[in-house]
């Protein structure tokens, strides 16, 4: 199939890119058996959300040779994405668009290349929340006993700070509902929380968010805890992994997703404002699951090798299990045109080296990602 090829099934549209493809400093070429990203690894013992997603025995996940190539689902209007994989069937979520609180795309292509909208999450919001139309953001769910629980970032009237707060249903697309007297996380001396993303290690569930940083005397900050076996319920104390110290990042940190491979702990968080060319992807080496982290001095996804603007990344495993990594992009190259600009879901396989291999990182490639115009 050439490179931009067109694939419309339903109501969304997804471009398949197959050529060309460029390493992270690295020049292109065209794609190959040995060039094209594969996927999976082996002796996964974490994953991100807690289900869909690696296995915590050690199997292997599926073909060793994948050549599917980077999709970005135009017309997909869903940033902050994240992407869940129930049973035979690929579930996106992301921040609010469209007059839906958190849109859902529903995929069954085990090459994730078609999408339909399977509405609202979340129709209606707890009662301490204000209702804006826009202020329900970075969605995350997991599988737990009982269902699915969802983790996503609101406005708390009182206040008008955001603030992270959870929801329960029997079906992955809901719909959710918030029943809470009061957010699970809310760092108002921070000036509130933002951006959850559940993970697990072994037996353990974890959530990783980041404190806005936006009052006076303060800084945006990525923070990890440990959450009870039914991933309602903060337990311990919350650790901070991370502050901005780098140039590129200027000044902010924000969307994390932790993984979790054997031994290896990966961050990988967004930087820089969200609406400019400027904001990139990035990722740090963490010595546990609760850090400490340490940065890696250059970003991982930037403007011009991967879209203007990647951020929101998350890495999932599908269905079929195979590893990916979801991001958003602009789809104008001048995201200042925001609101009437929209970030679109790109999905990208992510290929083995020893732990999950990454952008900059050996045995990964990223396809270049064709902006919907």
């Amino acid at each position: 199939m050439a490179a931009g090829a067109l694939i419309a099934v339903g109501a969304v549209v997804a471009v398949l890119v197959t050529a060309p493809i460029a390493a992270r400093g690295g020049s292109a070429q065209a794609p190959s058996a040995a060039s094209v990203p594969s996927t999976g690894t082996s002796g996964a013992s974490g994953t991100p959300g807690g289900s869909g997603g690696a296995p915590s025995d050690g199997s292997s996940p599926g073909s060793p040779a994948d050549e599917r190539g980077v999709v970005a689902v135009r017309g997909s209007n869903l940033a902050d994405p994240y992407v869940l994989a129930a049973d035979a069937t690929s579930y996106a979520y992301g921040t609010n668009a469209d007059g839906a609180n958190i849109p859902v795309l529903v995929s069954t292509d085990p090459e994730l290349r078609t999408w339909t909208r399977a509405g609202d999450a979340l129709p209606r919001l707890p009662g301490w929340a204000q209702d804006t139309g826009f202020t329900t953001w970075a969605p995350a769910v997991a599988r737990v006993d009982d269902g699915y629980v969802l983790y996503y970032a609101t406005r708390v009237a009182a206040t008008g700070h955001q603030c992270v707060s959870t929801a329960h249903a029997a079906s992955p697309t809901g719909p959710f509902a918030d029943t809470s007297a009061a957010p699970l996380i809310c760092q108002e001396s921070e000036g509130g929380s933002i951006d959850p993303s559940p993970y697990t290690v072994g037996a353990d569930r974890y959530l990783t968010w980041k404190s806005e940083g936006i009052l006076p005397g303060t800084t945006p900050a990525i923070w990890a805890q440990r959450l009870s076996p039914d991933g309602g319920t903060l337990l311990d104390a919350p650790v901070r992994l991370l502050t901005p110290t780098l140039g590129w990042q200027h000044g902010v940190v924000e969307g994390p997703a932790m993984l979790a491979r054997g031994d290896h702990y990966e961050l990988l968080y967004s930087a820089g404002d969200w609406h400019s060319p400027e904001y990139a992807t990035g990722s740090a080496d963490c010595a546990g699951p609760l850090g400490p982290c340490t940065p890696r001095p250059d970003p991982l996804l930037r403007t011009g090798t991967a879209g203007v603007g990647p951020g929101g990344a998350e890495p999932f495993r599908a269905a079929d299990g195979t590893w990916w990594l979801a991001f958003h992009t602009w789809n104008r190259r001048e995201p200042a045109d925001w609101p009437h600009a929209d970030r679109q879901l790109v999905l990208s396989p992510l290929a083995p080296s020893g732990a999950l291999a990454l952008p900059g990182r050996p045995g990964f490639q990223l396809g270049r990602v064709v902006l919907a115009r």
